[in-house]
């Protein structure tokens, strides 16, 4: 079974991904804060990271950056969600690195695809 951990300060958000992905049987498990998921990324490394950009110790950019210079979980696809759509925001996307991301508020099928897509490789983008 697939493991994702989502890193979001807010539950509602990760109980919405949680119930979402177990019906593709992922196994889920979250983190609310940046210092959290740096410890369970190298206690237990999950198969991919989906990741909130906005967390309330740090930002999700620094764990990205973090996470793709730490030897064990450089090649992990990484997700990153955001409810900033302004076109900026959404072009740092692309010259920062994840396999791919979600605007907030999402769609559950959106989501899924996005998750499958990126577990297996598949290069799907943004939705």
């Amino acid at each position: 079974m697939k493991r994702v951990l989502v890193v979001d300060d807010s539950r509602a958000i990760q109980r919405l991904v949680e119930v979402c992905l177990t019906q593709l049987e992922i196994d889920v498990f979250v983190a609310s804060t940046g210092a959290e998921a740096r410890d369970l990324l190298e206690s237990d490394a999950p198969d991919m990271l989906i990741l909130d950009v906005g967390l309330p110790d740090t930002t999700g950019w620094k764990i990205l950056g973090w996470v793709r210079t730490h030897e064990q979980l450089a090649d992990m696809p990484v997700v990153m969600m955001t409810g900033y759509s302004q076109a900026e925001r959404v072009g740092e996307f692309a010259t920062r690195g994840p396999d791919g991301y979600l605007l907030k508020p999402f769609k559950p099928d959106d989501l899924r695809r996005i998750v499958f897509d990126t577990i297996h490789g598949v290069s799907s983008g943004a939705v």
